[in-house]
């Protein structure tokens, strides 16, 4: 039995950030057991040790505090491993990170002043030090973000006029973007299933009903010319035949429309060509597709190519009414570490700052920006539109991944090597710089195998 294409909601060099708290969870609560216990394993002449100044066994009771701390939280972290989406259990990461941090500081502070004498300098910064770590990964578990490249194509066309870009936003005014872009979201969603409903029936209208009304006129013709007329009777039933061809041809677009958009790159091609036929027919243009070198479809980003083949339909959409193009060039490759789609017309253009912009644009943006990608038009009154889209890739094999952990674990053993030979425990940011390294080569190996294994089920 062959095992199924590597297929996740991350990208190969991705964290999980469920698995990083559950360590968590299992060391915090293992180490809090032992401190708690700490009494447990004293001798007995050992009790003058545990006093402090004024309070019998004051120490034990602050190793048991310290340890009952430590177990609380364990099951904190296991907590939020449990929460199911994964940006918002990256964000909770984030903030248990901040945590440690802010603890870890003012913890610092206090032994500096107060216990250096008793606690050892290795526990002092331990807190500050796991914060660090943890911050690095909340920051980095998804794939490393990249700035949107804008598609090649889109250079070297002056006479379409200036180039309007669009990216995703990062931040407004210091104020958390999330919530914003999910009102945004939702708004435009439910926006674009009434234009979609719209859409719809303008197609119906426009392609389907038109054909049904031929093959109606042109059977009557015929039942008129049956028995006086005979070649003029058979040109109309020959006539109702081709308009029956091109009704089916344009129900088969529209249903592809209304279902599911492939996953994978060669049913985003399939559907393109259909896209095109469809615009081939209803308007007369020649409709070109070229498609170049595409990457497998774990390198997109999730919902890539739905993205993709929508906004394209709405470009093919808007061209079949309003540009009255004579030749259409729709671009579909690979450029560089990008995905690059790109829908360009001979037809009327408009100016883009005259405010003719609609749904349709707003719909394309709002589409390409959910995938992290950039959306470019260009165009110019009587000089054509170019729409531009293009959204980030991974292009790397198993055997760059493999490379990288190799090095790190090369940078692990160095670091492992240089603590058993000195003292460097003692030295927070040799640590912390270790356990980034340990993190970096395991999440290099973990996207190796995925990769890997990818690959080896493709092939």
């Amino acid at each position: 039995m062959s095992r199924a294409p590597f297929s996740v909601d991350v990208h190969p060099d991705a964290i999980d950030t469920r698995l990083v708290l559950r360590i968590y969870a299992w060391m915090t609560i293992a180490v809090g057991l032992i401190v708690f216990n700490w009494l447990d394993w004293q001798l007995p002449d050992w009790h003058t040790v545990r006093d402090l100044p004024g309070i019998p066994w004051g120490r034990d009771g602050l190793y048991r505090t310290v340890g009952a701390a430590l177990i609380a939280l364990g099951f904190i972290a296991v907590g939020l491993s449990r929460i199911e989406h994964p940006v918002s259990r990256g964000r909770a990461l984030h903030w248990f990170a901040v945590a440690h941090l802010t603890f870890g500081a003012m913890f610092f502070i206090e032994w500096y002043a107060i216990f250096d004498t008793m606690i050892p300098r290795v526990v002092a910064w331990t807190p500050l030090t796991v914060g660090v770590v943890l911050l690095f990964i909340s920051a980095t578990f998804a794939r490393a973000p990249r700035l949107p490249r804008m598609p090649r194509h889109q250079f070297g066309e002056q006479r379409l006029g200036p180039m309007l870009v669009d990216r995703p936003l990062v931040a407004v005014s210091g104020r958390s973007m999330n919530a914003l872009r999910s009102q945004y979201d939702e708004h435009i969603r439910q926006a674009a299933r009434i234009e979609e409903r719209t859409r719809l029936a303008r197609d119906l209208h426009d392609a389907v009903k038109q054909q049904l009304f031929a093959i109606q006129t042109s059977s009557a013709t015929a039942e008129a010319r049956l028995d006086s007329d005979a070649a003029g009777a058979r040109s109309a039933i020959e006539q109702v035949r081709a308009s029956a061809r091109d009704a089916m041809t344009e129900m088969k677009a529209l249903i592809e429309q209304l279902q599911t958009s492939p996953v994978e790159n060669t049913g985003l091609v399939a559907a393109l060509q259909q896209q095109c036929e469809a615009l081939e027919l209803r308007t007369g243009a020649h409709v070109e597709l070229q498609t170049g070198v595409l990457p497998w479809s774990g390198a997109l980003p999730p919902g890539c190519q739905q993205a993709l083949f929508r906004a394209a339909q709405e470009a093919l959409s808007n061209i079949a009414r309003h540009a009255r193009a004579t030749h259409v060039t729709v671009r579909l490759a690979l450029a560089g570490d990008t995905l690059d789609l790109t829908v360009e017309d001979n037809g009327a253009g408009f100016d883009p700052m005259a405010g003719r912009a609609g749904m349709g644009i707003d719909n394309m943006k709002a589409r390409v920006c959910d995938v992290s990608g950039t959306f470019v038009l260009r165009t110019a009154p009587g000089k054509g539109t170019l729409v531009g889209f293009s959204v980030p890739c991974d292009v790397r094999t198993s055997r760059d991944y493999a490379w990288k952990a190799l090095s790190w674990a090369a940078v692990l053993i160095v670091m492992a090597l240089s603590f058993t030979l000195g003292s460097h425990w003692e030295r927070p940011w040799e640590a912390i710089f270790a356990l980034i390294a340990a993190v970096t080569t395991a999440r290099y190996a973990a996207a190796w195998r995925r990769v890997r294994t990818h690959t080896e089920a493709a092939a």
